[in-house]
């Protein structure tokens, strides 16, 4: 072909594309909206059919799957600190699936509560725990602020590691996208590992009530676990709560999630347990003033029960775990 033309000749092209398609986007966005407060309308008088189609929007394994098993294929014991050990814990669950993390045993004669402390992208149970140098980064010591109350604490490893620090490669969008095919999540697989870690630890004579917390994805992982799971009594999501709106990273929806289960509607699948949300008014990924709008909208869904359940907060901080204890003796007095 002879024809030739400046590369910028198309530019406006693709910019009217672009504008058009999210244009498009926003207005579907609000059709979506519309239905979901329609479909969600009696979520609080309803959790357990709402939490069912919450599991099979996520898919499998935490539905049609019938194997819960887990067995536990190495303990190795760390260290002794001032009133607990440290094991490095693997387990298998599904038959073929190696899971592994961090447990903070009291040294203690009775039943003591026990707290999944979840890390966030790029994040270690190792990490969270500053067993490295001591320093646990933005997590700012949430795990040993936990134990310290006198609780046990497992910290599992998820999908999230820092590939260049550990040299084990993962692309974690592709792997929930070939799950998402077969009719599962990435979400879904860790939701039911740390279920089946629950099932272990419950069969044990030093554990009373389950809790959890978590940053950032530990958050997302917090608020998704104890929505799913209602052994779980109380919760602390930091840096995630928001509406997928305006975060809607791929492994954080499902096809028409937007019309069923936002932020809020899944925050109303913990009640009336008890779920302490936090966000940053400096965090530099995720807006704190979404996580409001989210909120107005729990308080919608909640007009005939209240509040009494749920504590949210804009703390001073960016996008790191609250410096504040309160929340964290708070959940820890839920679970006595």
């Amino acid at each position: 072909m002879n024809y030739r033309e400046e590369i910028n000749v198309s530019k406006k092209n693709k910019e009217e594309y672009l504008s058009t398609l999210q244009d498009l986007i926003a207005k579907k966005q609000k059709d979506a909206f519309e239905a979901r407060k329609e479909y969600a309308k009696d979520i609080i008088a309803n959790g357990d059919k709402y939490r069912d189609e919450f599991k099979k929007m996520l898919g499998w394994p935490l539905v049609n799957e019938t194997n819960n098993k887990i067995e536990l294929i190495s303990k190795e014991k760390l260290a002794d600190e001032d009133g607990y050990s440290v094991w490095r814990m693997q387990f298998e669950v599904l038959g073929c699936l190696r899971v592994s993390g961090l447990f903070f045993k009291q040294e203690c004669e009775e039943k003591k509560p026990f707290v999944i402390v979840q890390h966030g992208g790029e994040g270690t149970p190792e990490l969270i725990s500053g067993i490295y140098n001591g320093d646990s980064s933005n997590y700012n010591d949430m795990l040993e602020r936990t134990v310290k109350y006198g609780v046990h604490a497992f910290a599992p490893q998820v999908l999230l590691w820092n590939i260049e620090q550990f040299g084990v490669e993962y692309d974690r969008k592709n792997i929930d996208g070939q799950l998402k095919s077969i009719g599962g999540s990435i979400t879904a697989v860790e939701i039911f590992a740390i279920q089946r870690i629950l099932d272990y630890f419950e069969k044990e004579d030093y554990v009373s009530n389950f809790g959890m917390l978590g940053l950032s994805y530990g958050g997302f992982y917090t608020l998704f676990t104890t929505a799913v799971e209602k052994r779980i009594k109380s919760a602390v999501s930091c840096s995630f709560f928001n509406k997928r709106d305006a975060v809607g990273w791929s492994d954080w929806v499902w096809q028409n999630s937007a019309k069923m289960f936002d932020d809020a509607e899944t925050a109303c699948l913990v009640y009336p347990r008890k779920l302490c949300i936090r966000v940053g008014d400096k965090d530099d990924l995720f807006n704190y003033k979404k996580s409001e709008e989210s909120f107005e909208r729990v308080k919608e869904l909640c007009a005939d029960v209240g509040m009494d359940w749920v504590d949210f907060e804009v703390f001073e901080g960016t996008h790191e775990f609250f410096y504040d204890d309160m929340p964290i003796e708070r959940l820890v007095n839920d679970l006595k």
